[in-house]
């Protein structure tokens, strides 16, 4: 049995020992305590900050939004990617809203190259499969942009977002114009650069 746990012991007149085991273990666990403070300060000094290997872990990638392919490889944008790209604002009327609304976001050719991808033609698909062919050039001759947010807002995808490609409608040439609108696909996904 454990010393200061037994009963204390009676001499044979009666009279009760003298307690000795309390102080005993006070005095043990103070010696154990100073043991175990030299010792973490032991380790403390003999450790060398340049000797520690922290694990680093790269930032982890947002939601992808948009996937760009060409030649054989994609390319993944999340929100942020497309943010840090230059941004370009568009006021245009359109035949989606009765009033004109400004559209904010990269333009094409900028997501294009940061891309790598060079072609003639350009399907972009939307969320639901629907795509349409944008020729190439479009996106060197006019200020194309995938716009990121409508009227300072980012677009829900009850609101044709969360991405809408839009081109500069009112500055666009009439004969272009209203092709221009069968081109903007909202809702986009893919842009698969051929």
């Amino acid at each position: 049995m454990i010393p200061f746990l037994r009963r204390i012991a009676r001499t044979p007149s009666g009279r009760r020992q003298r307690r000795t085991d309390g102080r005993r273990l006070a005095l043990f666990g103070g010696l154990y305590l100073i043991l175990l403070a030299a010792v973490a300060a032991y380790v403390a000094a003999s450790i060398r900050p340049q000797q520690i290997m922290v694990p680093t872990q790269p930032a982890a990638p947002g939601k992808i939004v948009l996937t760009v392919e060409n030649q054989g490889r994609q390319t993944r944008f999340d929100l942020h990617g497309l943010k840090a790209l230059p941004q370009h604002t568009h006021h245009v009327t359109t035949p989606w809203y009765l009033r004109p609304v400004t559209f904010q976001g990269p333009l094409l050719r900028d997501v294009l190259a940061a891309a790598g991808a060079t072609g003639t033609r350009i399907d972009a698909v939307a969320m639901n499969d629907y795509a349409v062919g944008i020729p190439f050039q479009h996106a060197e001759a006019y200020d194309v942009i995938i716009a990121l947010s409508m009227d300072g807002k980012p677009m829900s995808s009850r609101d044709k977002g969360p991405l809408f490609i839009i081109y500069p409608y009112d500055r666009l040439p009439e004969a272009l114009r209203e092709r221009s609108f069968d081109l903007s696909v909202w809702q986009l996904d893919t842009l698969r650069v051929e």
